[in-house]
Parts: structure tokens; C-alpha cells; sequence
């Protein structure tokens, strides 16, 4: 019997999850509450943010690729964005930019088992493509259009699929056309997963 029909089996809890299942797992976690709650942040909708710049949606096409598309929170430009964050491991220079109209977002994201590269881990492409997804989001909430120029990812954790990460993104830089834009990826417990850095050019 081919490997993959076994572990399927095998794992098959993981693969049961229907859009409802995650929808109603993801109102009752804390995090979530936590965002709701904060009249700093304000739930933004990906399509219409992303359809305004003409960007095309990435992993926002959510479509092929997860059975419901993240949650989304837009931070205010009054926020204290630092509390948010672990300050230790933000160095000054990469601390949120003040002067953006918004200068961070927050995603939580449910992680399917079909963006799998070893059995119930994300495949590290796919983190990556969520990444630079999210940094772009951020830049359409600030400017009419972007591209990214480099992208530098930081894997610190395994990140597991069938389950939620929680997602910030910011800007820290502004010059010109030029912004500068970091991401964090934490699990539920704040353990911080992945870290990523990008130049983007925007118009």
C-alpha cells in the first residue's frame, strides 16, 4: 500500500477539519478574543484591501490552498504596536513605524494539512509564500501598489499543520518609494516560530 494512504490513515483526525470546524475553533480561542476586544485593532477584509492595489491574492487565494482565509486585524496608527511583540527580540532599528497610516496587522491563520512537506509540518516554501502574503497585505494597507524585492527568512521552529499561528506583521522603515517590513510567527503559546524581512518597493 502506497506510504502516503497509510499515513493518511493514519493521521486521519487532521484531515477531517471542515471550514465550519475551523471557523467555530477559531472564534473560541483567546487570541482571537484578545483581538476583538482591542480598540487599537480593526478586522480588515484581504479581498477588497488587496483588490483596491490590484495585487494578486498569494496565499490570500485561499481557495486552492486552506479551507477559509485568515483573520485579520489592522492596528491603528496610535497603537502601542511594541506591547504587542516580544520586545527582546526586536532590535531599536526594527521596532514598528510610528508614521504609517497602519502600521502593523495581525493574521490568524489555520495551518492545512495539504501545505504539508514532511508529514503534519508545513512545508517551508509554503511559509514563506505566507510570509511575503502577509508583508504584502501590510503594504497595500499603506500604499497603492508594491513589489517586493527581497525576502529573508529566519526558521526557528518546526511549524505544525492543523493548528493556528498568530501572525504579526510591520514596517519599520520608510524612504521614498522604500519600506522596510518584518514578520513574526508565533504558536499559540507565544513561542516565536519563523521571523522574515523584506525590502519593498511601492508606487
Amino acid at each position: 500500500m502506497n506510504a502516503m494512504i497509510v499515513a493518511r490513515r493514519l493521521f486521519a483526525p487532521l484531515y477531517t477539519s471542515t471550514a465550519a470546524d475551523i471557523l467555530r475553533m477559531r472564534s473560541a480561542l483567546p487570541a482571537v478574543k484578545t483581538l476583538e476586544a482591542n480598540k487599537s485593532c480593526t478586522p480588515i477584509d484581504i479581498r477588497s484591501t488587496l483588490n483596491r492595489v490590484q495585487t494578486c491574492d498569494n496565499h490570500f487565494g485561499y481557495q486552492a490552498i486552506s479551507k477559509v482565509p485568515p483573520l485579520v486585524f489592522a492596528w491603528s496608527q496610535s497603537s502601542d504596536c511594541v506591547r504587542q511583540l516580544n520586545r527582546d527580540k526586536v532590535p531599536d532599528e526594527r521596532l514598528p513605524l510610528a508614521s504609517a497610516e497602519t502600521p502593523m496587522i495581525t493574521a490568524i491563520d489555520f495551518i492545512n494539512e495539504n501545505v504539508n512537506g514532511h508529514m503534519g509540518l508545513i512545508h517551508g516554501g509554503m511559509t514563506t509564500i505566507i510570509a511575503h502574503s502577509t508583508m504584502s497585505l501590510l503594504a497595500a494597507a499603506n500604499a497603492h501598489g508594491s513589489v517586493a524585492r527581497s525576502l529573508n527568512m529566519d526558521y526557528r521552529k518546526p511549524i505544525r499543520t492543523g493548528h493556528f499561528v498568530k501572525i504579526h506583521a510591520w514596517l519599520y522603515h520608510q524612504q521614498d518609494n522604500e519600506l522596510k517590513a518584518a514578520v513574526h510567527f508565533y504558536d499559540l503559546d507565544n513561542t516565536m516560530l519563523v521571523e522574515a524581512t523584506s525590502n519593498i518597493s511601492i508606487s
